[in-house]
């Protein structure tokens, strides 16, 4: 038999193990952001997801997005708020603070629904697409403005 406090060591050190690898693995709050090259991605939601560690949502760009002076967070950027033509035509992740504004958005987000959101680029592997602020639909728009990630003015 072994004894108890040996089974709850071992199952501490294997849950630090599983869950510790999991949380290091998850890339989306290391890196720098790309603040130089803000990118306005304005389509329709594919899938959402909004489950920890933050809320991602797939958008087919359209590029029908308009860039005006209500877009975005120009403090938090170094360039213009840009439409990226070769996004266009295709299907793109972008991840979303993880903070309650941003999950509370299952409660009004479903495929199919028209969006806008400017997102910066991660300068490191595998460069995902992160954004702090989203326009619905409707014209409501929801923008975190605190800074759960690094922005650089260049990669």
């Amino acid at each position: 038999m072994i004894p108890k406090f040996l089974v709850a060591g071992i199952a501490g050190v294997a849950s630090t193990l599983v869950f510790g690898s999991a949380g290091s693995a998850h890339h989306g709050v290391t890196g720098r952001y790309d603040g130089a090259s803000p990118l306005l991605i304005s389509g329709s939601v594919e899938a959402a997801t909004f489950a920890p560690p933050h809320p991602v949502l797939t958008v087919r760009v359209d590029g029908a997005g308009r860039v005006d002076a209500q877009t975005g967070r120009p403090e938090e950027y170094f360039g213009a708020v840009i439409v990226p033509e070769a996004m266009v035509g295709n299907s793109h992740e972008i991840e979303l603070s993880p903070v309650s504004m941003f999950y509370r958005l299952s409660e009004v987000l479903e495929p199919g629904d028209r969006i806008t959101l400017v997102a910066l680029r991660n300068c490191l592997p595998p460069h995902q697409l992160r954004s702090t602020w989203v326009r619905l639909e409707s014209g409501e728009v929801r923008s975190y403005e605190g800074d759960w990630a690094p922005v650089v003015e260049t990669c």
